[in-house]
């Protein structure tokens, strides 16, 4: 067992420098994965591009701007309806962190909220606070911030530095996961025939060692045959299963 130990390292080296010196065996691997894996680094990356122009952060200031900004992309302020009876200083204080100037009215029945975007009504119902979210029908994707405002005016309220951020992911349905899951399928197929096309390219250089008799001449020199195939595949094997 010792002397079998010691020839199945001595092959191991053989076979580990001869792959190390071999250029053909370097320049086929290279060739072969540059023809396989090039199309597919080309697809996933324009794919990933394409999911990135379809994906983009959702902010209030797309939404509620101060009043001179108005103009410049259709922003209105934020209309709080105060329904409390009460002044509401701390709530103002903490929207206006996140850079939206709101329009304060006490009036219970909104007839103007057409002109503006959005608004939340805040009102008392015993010693608790309830909100109230109304959207115009123009804006898109209206109600998500402003859900995401009054969460953000919370953890300014619990004095909290935290910010929730929101993206709008149109593409992230179960159409799309689909899509996904069927891109991730081909993928894995196209993988098994390039770990498939990967052992002639190991069977070449046994067949060049049989053509040249070596394995009779080391069988000569008292090399064990399993001594033999076991040092070629502790390099061989380890090395596919890299690539």
């Amino acid at each position: 067992m010792a002397l079998w130990r010691q020839q199945v390292r001595a092959v191991m080296r053989v076979r580990f420098l001869k792959l190390k010196h071999d250029g053909k065996f370097l320049r086929s691997i290279l060739l072969f994965f540059g023809m396989f894996m090039l199309p597919m680094l080309m697809f996933f990356t324009g794919f990933h591009l394409w999911y990135g122009a379809n994906s983009w952060e959702i902010t209030a200031s797309s939404y509620f701007f101060p009043t001179e900004e108005k103009i410049l992309n259709k922003s209105t302020n934020l209309l709080i309806v105060n329904d409390t009876g009460s002044q509401i200083e701390d709530f103002i204080a903490a929207l206006k962190t996140q850079n939206i100037i709101p329009e304060i009215t006490l009036e219970k029945n909104i007839t103007s909220i057409p002109l503006y975007n959005g608004a939340i009504k805040v009102s008392l119902e015993g010693k608790s606070y309830r909100f109230t979210i109304m959207c115009s029908a123009e804006p898109t994707n209206c109600f998500p911030v402003l859900v995401n405002i009054l969460s953000n005016t919370f953890l300014r309220l619990f004095n909290s530095t935290a910010r929730i951020r929101i993206w709008s992911e149109p593409f992230h349905s179960a159409q799309n996961l689909e899509v996904r899951s069927n891109i991730f399928f081909t993928s894995f197929i196209y993988m098994l025939i390039l770990a498939a096309g990967l052992p002639p390219h190991f069977a070449v250089s046994s067949m060049e060692d049989h053509k040249l008799q070596i394995r009779a001449q080391l069988r000569l020199a008292e090399l064990f045959p399993s001594a033999y195939w076991c040092g070629q595949a502790l390099v061989d094997v380890p090395l596919f299963w890299t690539l």
